[in-house]
Formats: structure tokens, C-alpha cells, sequence
């Protein structure tokens, strides 16, 4: 049993190690997009992941096109201008653990400049007459898999003729379609589609349609384009068309600017045609478009639909200033962009962001703090944009907070004459104000103060016994106080004349005292020899003589 634990964790720990194991090939190495279709001119990247080691692309052609950029695990196949010579294979590969990798996609481009066209090639056309109707399609890629599909009123109808005209490396084609109305047949929509087949399996399709009104002797009724996106400052031409008998007019207008012709529209007018030219598009031009074409007993309508892309303006920036701490904070981004604009936050001095609570909705976001502290001061960035351009906007948040962090440094004990120096710091915003004081008010005309950016510095150059005492720092501004206390000993010094007068004295004060001790010790020494020999006297003996002995007689 052991054994087979062992063997597990000894498993687990390689497939851990090697992420190849783990994952399998399929999720190692990955390319996006996984199945690129790119329009000629236009810009495309491929993008190559690798789970360990640093991916490349691969030359699969006589030269890679575009630009490589590679990071760790990561590398960027960019095409700035797709051409057809283009279409292939892309491989990206990569070695991990010794072992080589690769993945490959395949491009495909096209290119579909714009609608169909479509042309009625019959003049005045009644009920029960055939009619022939004409669809072409210009700078087509590619050309080996093309389709022309015809509609009446929504329904497939199958066409008579297909005729593609090749050219290198785009192509024409052009399809023709006979049909014959009927008495009951007033309005009439014929829609006309082209297709590309893709090597991708995939495809790409655009069309367009003719109205044919046989009742009120209008048909062959066009506007170009029904639909389109310029940027702001570009031009933009709109073409409409149509004819009946007698000859239609066709007149311009726009729903949103009135019955009145705007100035800047240039309309040119020929035989059952009109275009709509603006020279340098604003904003406020994007909207729908109307033409309107009359022969003089009826009438009717088409529509163009025009997106103009403009980058970032009226862009503005609310709240920042002065704020007090643990208040909310709220800071509001607004701009007008087309397509929407992206807003994003950044702190100019890199503050966290864990706390910030940021809302988005169309055009505005709104960053929020719940409660401010000291170090969410600073410059606060709002960025607007979108792929036409960026607008960056600043606002300044000042945290306004009481004295902190503060200290006072010095004191102590000092001897007389020396200097005394105390400093006292502090933090707050506004900036504090710093003074000195003494609790037992002594004299401050020899005091020196100095006062820097959130420090004082208080100093005596010759301290006297009465500086001594408790000396006091206050360290404020208007929301809050601070004081703190710093005691101060000053120990007096012997001056030169006071040694004179001590060393005088000290000779004759030293004599008594040795002859007081010589008289301490003969009497010492008298009263041990008088005790020594009270001792060695026997007991009960006087001392009035000396005992003579008497003989008998």
C-alpha cells in the first residue's frame, strides 16, 4: 500500500512538473483567433500561447510577413496591410522540456469592396412585359467560388445567365435575369446576392436591391450606400437613382435637420440621378438620410444610413479637491466617443486600488472610496478612448487629517553653560503648527526656534539652573492637537574663583582634621592599655600598698 502511494505522489509530482502531461498537446500550445479571415488591405494578429517556453512563428512561405513580437510565453504575428499573396499557413512552434511543439492556422482573405450592383437594362417597363435585370460585382477575391443569387420578394428565383470576368488577382462578375410580370404584379423587389466561398469553409456575402413600381410608373429606384462608417473630417457621398416616365426628380433630406437644406450639403443633379456630397463630416452628421424620388404623380423613398466614428471629446472630470479623512471620496469621468469610449483609472503616484469601486455606464464611470485615508492622496488620472483616439484627464485629491507620527527628541540632563537643543515633529494636512511653551513658565527670550515643514527645533546656547523644568511641544492644526513633554536637568559647575576659595580653605581644614584623628588615636591607645591592665589585677586585691611580711619576735 505503501508503495502505491509512494508511486502516486512520484505521478502527480512529473505531471505537475511538466504541464504537458497535464494538459495534453491540444491545450499547450494555442493560436487565436483559430480560424483567421482577414479583408485584403486591412490589419490582422495572430496571436501564439505556449503553457512554458517562449513560442515563435515559423517562416512557412519565402518570408513571414508582418512583424514578430515576443514576450515569455507569448508571441504576436502582425500584419499591418493583408495582400492576397498572403493566404496560407502560419505555424508557431516552441520547445519545452526538450521536446518540440507546433500548431498551424490558416489565413484566409477576401476582398468585397462594396454592394452589389444592380440595373434594370429594360426601359419602361409595364405589366406582362419581360423584364431583364443585371447584378455585378467589382474587385472580387477570390474568384474560384462565386455565387450570384436572385430574390423576388424574398424568394429564390433561379437565374438565367452567370458571367464571371477574371482579371489578377480580383475578379468581375456579372449575372442577368429575365423575368416576366404579369397584370397582377404592381410592386416588385427584386434583391440580387454575391457570394464568396472561402478556403476556410466559411463565406462572406453582400446584396442589394431594385424596386420596380409598375403602377405609378417609377422603377430602377437605388440608393448608394444604404449603410456606411466614416470617420469624422472625411468626406461622404451618397448617390440616388431611379427612372420612370416621365423622369423622376429626386430631392434630399434628413429628419433631424428640418424641412431646410443644411449649407455645407453639396447636391449635384443629372437625368434620374442625384448626389449628396459633405466635405469634412462632424459629429452631429451621423444619422439617416432620405431621398425622395417624384414624377410628379407619385413618389416614394429611400434611405441611407450613415455612422460617422469620431475619438474622444467633451470629455470631463468632476470631484477631487479637498476631502477630510474617513469621508467618501467620488470621482466622475464623462465623454462623447464613437464608437463608445473605454474609461479607465490610474493613480499618478501608484496608490493601491484595492479599495476603489468603480462603476461604468455608457459614456461615464465613477471611481468611489468609502473612506479616505492619508495615503489615498494624490493625482488621480481618467482615461477616455477608443481606437481613434485617448483623452487623459488629472484630478487632484488633497486628504485633510490631524497631527501623527509625532515626537520630540532631546532633553535630558545638561550641565550649566552647555546648549539645549529639542526637536519636535509631526505629520497633518493642513501642514501643523508648531510651538514650545514651559509648564512652570520660565523666561524664553533666550530661546532660538526654528520651524521647517511639519519641525521645530527650540535651542538655548548656554543653559542657567533656571532653565530647568518641563518643556512642552504642540504640534496642531484644525482637526486636532497634539502635545507632548520633554524634562530638562541642569546640573551647576564650579567656577574658577569658588575653586580658589574652597582649595584656601581646604589646608587648614585638612590640618584640624589630622590632628583631631591623632588625638582620636593617642586616646585610643591610652584607653586599651589602661583596660589591659584592670584586667591582669586578681580579684578582691587593693592597690593601697605593697605587702611586707612581719618576723616573730
Amino acid at each position: 500500500m505503501r508503495r502505491k502511494f509512494a508511486s502516486l505522489i512520484c505521478t502527480l509530482s512529473a505531471l505537475i512538473q511538466n504541464p504537458v502531461l497535464v494538459t495534453g498537446r491540444g491545450e499547450f500550445l494555442r493560436i487565436s483567433p483559430i480560424a483567421p479571415v482577414v479583408r485584403i488591405g486591412e490589419a490582422v494578429e495572430l496571436r501564439c500561447v505556449a503553457l512554458c517556453g517562449d513560442p515563435k512563428w515559423e517562416q512557412t512561405m519565402d518570408s513571414t510577413p508582418g512583424k514578430v513580437t515576443s514576450s515569455a510565453s507569448n508571441s504576436v504575428l502582425r500584419i499591418d496591410k493583408v495582400l492576397e499573396t498572403y493566404e496560407n499557413y502560419y505555424k508557431c512552434a516552441v520547445i519545452c522540456d526538450g521536446i518540440y511543439y507546433q500548431e498551424v492556422v490558416f489565413l484566409s482573405v477576401y476582398s468585397f469592396p462594396q454592394n452589389p450592383l444592380v440595373k434594370l437594362q429594360s426601359l419602361n417597363p409595364e405589366s406582362g412585359q419581360t423584364v431583364t435585370l443585371e447584378c455585378s460585382g467589382r474587385d472580387l477575391y477570390p474568384c474560384y467560388e462565386i455565387s450570384v443569387l436572385w430574390y423576388l420578394n424574398l424568394e429564390l428565383l433561379k437565374c438565367e445567365k452567370q458571367t464571371p470576368i477574371w482579371y489578377h488577382p480580383t475578379c468581375n462578375v456579372a449575372s442577368q435575369l429575365n423575368y416576366t410580370t404579369n397584370s397582377r404584379n404592381r410592386d416588385l423587389t427584386f434583391t440580387c446576392e454575391i457570394r464568396l466561398g472561402l478556403t476556410s469553409k466559411g463565406s462572406r456575402s453582400r446584396n442589394n436591391s431594385l424596386e420596380m413600381h409598375l403602377d405609378i410608373g417609377l422603377y430602377n429606384i437605388q440608393i448608394e450606400p444604404t449603410h456606411t462608417v466614416q470617420q469624422a473630417g472625411n468626406p461622404l457621398s451618397i448617390s440616388c437613382s431611379g427612372g420612370g416616365d416621365p423622369v423622376p426628380e429626386i430631392t434630399w433630406r434628413k429628419p433631424d435637420s428640418g424641412s431646410r437644406t443644411p449649407p455645407y450639403w453639396n447636391i449635384t443633379r443629372g437625368t434620374g440621378h442625384s448626389t449628396l456630397y459633405i466635405n469634412e463630416l462632424e459629429p452631429q452628421d451621423g444619422g439617416v438620410y432620405i431621398c425622395e424620388v417624384s414624377n410628379g404623380r407619385n413618389s416614394t423613398e429611400r434611405q441611407s444610413s450613415v455612422d460617422v466614428w469620431y475619438g474622444p471629446r467633451n470629455v470631463s472630470i468632476d470631484g477631487g479637491g479637498s476631502a477630510r479623512e474617513s469621508e467618501a471620496l467620488a470621482l466622475t469621468c464623462r465623454g462623447h466617443a464613437n464608437p463608445e469610449p473605454n474609461i479607465t483609472w490610474a493613480r499618478a503616484n501608484h496608490g493601491e486600488r484595492r479599495r476603489w469601486e468603480i462603476s461604468n455606464s455608457r459614456g461615464r464611470s465613477e471611481l468611489r472610496i468609502d473612506a479616505l485615508g492619508p495615503e489615498d492622496q494624490g493625482i488621480y488620472e481618467c482615461l477616455v478612448e477608443n481606437k481613434l483616439g485617448d483623452v487623459r484627464l488629472k484630478a487632484q485629491v488633497d486628504v485633510e487629517y490631524g497631527p501623527r507620527n509625532v515626537s520630540i527628541e532631546g532633553g535630558g540632563s545638561a550641565r550649566e553653560s552647555e546648549a539645549l537643543v529639542l526637536t519636535c515633529r509631526g505629520h497633518a494636512n493642513p501642514e501643523p503648527n508648531i510651538t514650545w511653551a514651559r509648564t512652570n513658565h520660565g523666561e524664553r527670550r533666550r530661546w532660538k526656534i526654528s520651524n521647517s515643514r511639519g519641525r521645530s527645533e527650540l535651542r538655548i546656547d548656554a543653559l542657567r539652573p533656571e532653565d530647568q523644568g518641563i518643556y512642552e511641544c504642540l504640534v496642531e492644526n484644525k482637526l486636532g492637537i497634539v502635545r507632548l513633554k520633554a524634562q530638562v536637568d541642569v546640573f551647576a559647575t564650579v567656577k574658577p574663583e569658588q575653586k580658589a576659595i574652597v582649595l584656601g580653605l581646604s589646608v587648614p581644614l585638612a590640618s584640624l582634621s589630622g590632628f583631631g584623628f591623632l588625638i582620636y588615636l593617642i586616646r585610643k591607645i591610652l584607653l586599651k592599655e589602661l583596660m589591659k591592665r584592670k584586667l591582669l589585677r586578681p580579684e578582691g586585691s587593693t592597690s593601697k600598698g605593697p605587702v611586707t611580711q612581719s618576723s616573730p619576735c
